[in-house]
């Protein structure tokens, strides 16, 4: 079975050189358990009043500096914006719906262990 896999992401150093953009003001990077967390902060301005907000955006990396997901951080609130493991998730969801839907017999293309542990995935 041929395993497609997402773009890899914005990495770290790319992330990096937004502290040259108007607006960030500041760029963190730091390791933890082997894995790569790259911070953008930058101020907001709230509709309808001149009061800032401090914002963060939050990337997370794996080993291989592949994305994982990106969080935003605002009043010490935690938001999801997108995790590749949902984003994942959700595309072998629509290829099986699909494969549902025209009648395709995925033992025909796929081994029964490969149809299992997409599956598995689709259920995490």
């Amino acid at each position: 079975m041929t395993i497609c896999h997402m773009n890899t992401g914005v990495t770290p150093i790319e992330l990096t050189t937004n502290i040259y953009e108007e607006g960030y003001t500041e760029v963190r990077m730091l390791k933890r358990f082997g894995l790569i967390e790259c911070s953008v902060l930058f101020y907001d301005m709230e509709y309808f009043s001149d009061k800032k907000l401090k914002c963060e955006y939050r990337y997370n990396y794996d080993a291989d500096n592949v994305l994982q997901e990106i969080v935003q951080i605002q009043s010490k609130q935690r938001t999801p914006l997108w995790s590749r493991k949902e984003e994942g998730s959700k595309l072998i969801t629509n290829v099986l719906e699909f494969a549902k839907e025209v009648n395709v017999n995925l033992e025909n293309i796929l081994s029964l262990d490969d149809i299992k542990r997409l599956q598995s995935q689709k259920g995490s």
